[in-house]
């Protein structure tokens, strides 16, 4: 019987969830176009993945928050 090595615990970093355009815009309520707009005027960071757009959790909670009125 030979035994196995104990699998290392993963120790890095959970990595945030990433949006695509269209899930943001359903999440928005707003259409896909008009997310592109907010990207193209740097209004919405995003990270680009080869030819892949997506928007992480938490900047899109920061542009939730300055979006809102006081």
């Amino acid at each position: 019987m030979t035994s196995r090595p104990k699998a290392a615990h993963n120790t890095a970093p959970s990595l945030p969830r990433l949006y695509s355009i269209l899930e943001v815009a359903g999440v928005l309520g707003v259409s896909a176009k008009t997310v592109q707009r907010w990207i193209k005027a740097g209004t919405l960071p995003v990270h680009r993945l080869g030819k892949q757009i997506r928007v992480s959790q938490p900047d899109l909670a920061a542009f939730i928050a300055q979006s809102r009125c006081p």
